[in-house]
């Protein structure tokens, strides 16, 4: 059953929250960097505007979301920093490879054909990170939120989250990797790795502290039998 169901003028305004932030995560700076045109831009635009568009969907079918002051990471000095330093990552890594991509600085692959796999390669990532997404977000439901407990909580263990603990997350990383290597971005990609390893390394820490308090041994025989982002390897 939905919850209450936004009007329309909310819905509108997620969607030009969703709007302005890949105009300043990509259109801008391919703006700036005279790309702005090219097909695989266009295209990485596209997909983002697609896989994002899950969250909107999200709030249409179960209403807002929790309050930011409610979220975990926000409630604390480190968790604020961290969420900072993952943000100027976030602008970081996505400029730093449109800027890469404009100047021609690709990854030295040798052969054509090694480029032609990569960039089939980050196709397969972008329509992985949206369908790990939308699986994540139509198991969560309304549970998909800020990291907070709500009322009649329960721990989610079925369908995808039977595989990871964390589908959300690794939906993020699959896209940020595709992304990077559509525009092959050797610089990108370093400054990826940096950026997740902060954001969710402690993202992903407050999470499951929070959910053991919660769920107690419930949820550490949950994390016996599953993996934290990656299936069968981590």
């Amino acid at each position: 059953m939905m919850g209450a169901m936004p009007t329309l003028l909310n819905i509108m305004k997620l969607l030009a929250a969703l709007a302005a932030s890949i105009a300043l995560l990509i259109a801008v700076p391919a703006w700036v960097f005279g790309v702005i045109e090219e097909p695989v831009v266009v295209f990485v635009m596209i997909s983002y505007f697609v896989f994002f568009l899950g969250a909107v969907w999200r709030v249409v079918w179960h209403g807002k979301l929790a309050e930011r002051k409610a979220d975990r990471q926000v409630r604390t000095t480190s968790g604020r920093w961290s969420s900072l330093l993952s943000i100027a990552g976030m602008l970081g890594f996505h400029w730093i490879s449109l800027y890469t991509y404009a100047l021609g600085d690709r990854i030295s692959l040798g052969e054509p054909v090694i480029s032609y796999i990569v960039f089939v390669l980050s196709l397969i990532l972008l329509h992985a990170a949206l369908i790990v997404n939308q699986m994540a977000i139509i198991t969560l439901g309304r549970f998909f939120d800020r990291l907070t407990i709500k009322d009649d909580h329960r721990l989610v263990t079925e369908g995808i989250y039977g595989c990871v603990r964390h589908p959300i997350y690794t939906s993020y990383i699959l896209l940020f990797l595709g992304y990077c290597l559509m525009l092959q971005s050797f610089w990108g990609l370093l400054l990826l790795t940096a950026t997740c390893l902060v954001w969710f390394g402690k993202r992903i820490a407050i999470e499951e502290d929070m959910l053991e308090e919660e769920f107690g041994d419930e949820y550490r025989r949950y994390c016996q039998r599953s993996k934290r982002l990656i299936p069968m390897v981590f």
